[in-house]
């Protein structure tokens, strides 16, 4: 939580001061634009929309490409991303969850579950995407890769039917620029990218479904595009993304009795689709959570709250009384988890209003920055306006009030309203280009600008909150220095609990015990520990201990003695 604090306001001293260059240029730089117009190979790009859709693909992809002798392909570090990496990994293997390792306590670690059948709690989506890049290309970042730019192509889509195609064209090379670089969102495996990408399909085939020019071809595929975006948005964020769903389906619902009542006749091609895809997917959720959880209405995520939680999930839940724990290491990462999201400020109403403020902050420094605070508070009012535009607002405003009802909230939670950003910023950009002065316009050429070398500024830019370490990856290092020596291994992990951080876990395992050459575990104590003899017999067996600065690696010979 001290990202506002510390980063945010470094962002705004950086970016106000490029916005105040870049203004007084652009004052200066319009006077001697030739007349004309736009240039023509930018107007053939722009007459036809899925050329702007492809370039805007294009750019992310290869300015993130460009990146790669600088920042390389990120490895994972915190537990969410080894969970999300789980689910990868398991569907790599052509199955949907995993057995339950055997002496499966010493195996527990965070966002996982091991009983009945080992998996990660996350929704699948996500996983789904990292899937694809570790059965195609041998690399799981390439679903990253892949989803982040193609979310800034369908966030210029979205736009093209609320603003000119110029426009659109810009929120979409915007996006580009604060999400596709520096983000978080494509240098980890935490998500946001896909749960956005659903959010932005969502909104973008709804408003066009109805439109009376349309073909009952094309009708047939946005009704699918529309409720294959619903379920995305179901398997990535399933609360906030059903929050952000219900503007638009009670929208879709609306369009669908008026066409009724006037006798369309079109309703096969809008509804049937979305019923058809709706069922399935939830008949697809609901096995995979009986293959999982063992209940079809039993999500994994809830069944690991209740499991190791002892944190309540919304503001009218109270937390469980006396929790007990299996390991010392689960106490601290509550307590600490408890401390960083504000748990104790939720139980009075200044505290509340306290936390929300820093919330809200934090999300605003990450989604708008301070160069485009302006062009979106304009296009929002505009927005509220237009009554084609409203139905963004009022999904913004439904999954901002489900966030405000939520314990502890991260940037990327209120990723499905991520497209409505980019309209508000179009829409106020193109608000002020329109008012024909040269200021107005040189202001807009400045945010432009600014938003683009602030974003290119690794430690600066808006959209970079990067999770990073004070320490060394204590996990890397044993891997690389155990990966030389023969055979398999088993590590048996222990901390000096003052100074570790749970964040830096070394218990993260793959979906395949069987194949693994390491195997991370928690020791337990000698005696426990034993049994892993018994369970893993033709394993080389490592003590480690560490504080997260410095660390212990010792050949353990706890299996040559009798048990």
């Amino acid at each position: 939580m001290n990202y506002v604090p510390i980063h945010g306001l470094r962002m705004l001293a950086v970016e106000s001061c490029i916005l105040f260059a870049a203004f007084l240029a652009g004052l200066i730089g319009l006077r001697f634009l030739p007349a004309g117009g736009r240039p023509k190979w930018l107007d053939g790009i722009l007459a036809v929309n899925s050329r702007s859709v492809l370039l805007v693909v294009a750019v992310a992809l290869i300015g993130r490409a460009l990146l790669l002798p600088f920042i390389g392909i990120p490895e994972p570090r915190i537990n969410d991303e080894y969970s999300y990496l789980l689910i990868a990994d398991t569907f790599s293997h052509h199955r949907l969850t995993n057995p339950t390792p055997l002496a499966w306590q010493h195996f527990e670690t965070f966002h996982v579950n091991l009983t009945p059948t080992y998996h990660s709690k996350h929704p699948v989506a996500q996983g789904l995407a990292l899937a694809f890049g570790k059965i195609i290309f041998h690399q799981s970042w390439i679903g990253v890769y892949l989803s982040t730019a193609i979310l800034c192509g369908a966030i210029c889509w979205t736009l093209q039917a609320f603003v000119p195609p110029a426009w659109a064209l810009i929120g979409g090379l915007l996006a580009v620029f604060r999400i596709a670089l520096f983000s978080y969102w494509m240098n980890s495996y935490w998500g946001g990218s896909v749960a956005a990408l659903g959010g932005a399909l969502a909104l973008g085939s709804v408003v066009r479904l109805f439109e009376p020019q349309r073909t009952d071809r094309s009708r047939l595929a946005l009704a699918s595009t529309f409720a294959i975006s619903l379920l995305i948005l179901a398997t990535s964020r399933p609360y906030e993304g059903f929050a952000f769903s219900v503007p638009l389906v009670v929208y879709f619902v609306y369009k669908t009795v008026r066409a009724a009542n006037r006798r369309e006749g079109k309703l096969r091609f809008t509804v049937i689709p979305v019923v058809a895809i709706g069922v399935a997917g939830i008949l697809m959720m609901g096995h995979y959570n009986q293959r999982t959880t063992g209940d079809p209405f039993l999500l994994p995520h809830i069944l690991n709250e209740r499991t190791y939680s002892p944190l309540p999930l919304f503001l009218w839940q109270q937390p469980k009384p006396n929790p007990t724990f299996r390991d010392p290491v689960f106490a601290k990462f509550f307590r600490i988890t408890e401390e960083e999201y504000g748990y104790q400020k939720t139980k009075s109403v200044s505290g509340l209003f306290s936390l929300l403020g820093a919330r809200f902050l934090s999300d605003w420094f990450f989604y708008v920055g301070p160069a485009l605070t302006f062009p979106v508070l304009l296009g929002l009012i505009s927005s509220v306006i237009q009554p084609r535009m409203r139905i963004a607002v009022v999904a913004v405003l439904a999954m901002a009030i489900a966030l405000a009802l939520c314990i502890y909230t991260m940037p990327h939670y209120a990723a499905p309203a991520t497209v409505a950003v980019y309209l508000f910023a179009a829409e106020g950009l193109r608000y002020l280009w329109q008012q024909g002065r040269e200021g107005e316009r040189a202001f807009v050429v400045a945010v432009c600008f600014t938003v683009v070398v602030a974003s290119l500024t690794r430690q600066t830019g808006s959209a970079a909150i990067n999770s990073t370490f004070a320490f060394s990856d204590t996990r890397k290092l044993i891997t690389r220095q155990l990966e030389r020596n023969p055979g398999e291994h088993l590590v048996l992990g222990s901390y000096d609990l003052e100074r570790h951080y749970p964040g830096d876990e070394l218990v993260h395992n793959g979906a395949d015990f069987n194949s693994a050459k390491i195997l991370w575990a928690r020791s337990k104590g000698t005696e426990s520990d034993r049994e892993l003899c018994q369970a893993y017999p033709d394993r080389t067996f490592w003590a480690v201990k560490t504080d997260d600065v410095s660390f212990s690696l010792d050949p353990l010979d706890l299996c040559k003695h009798p048990y």
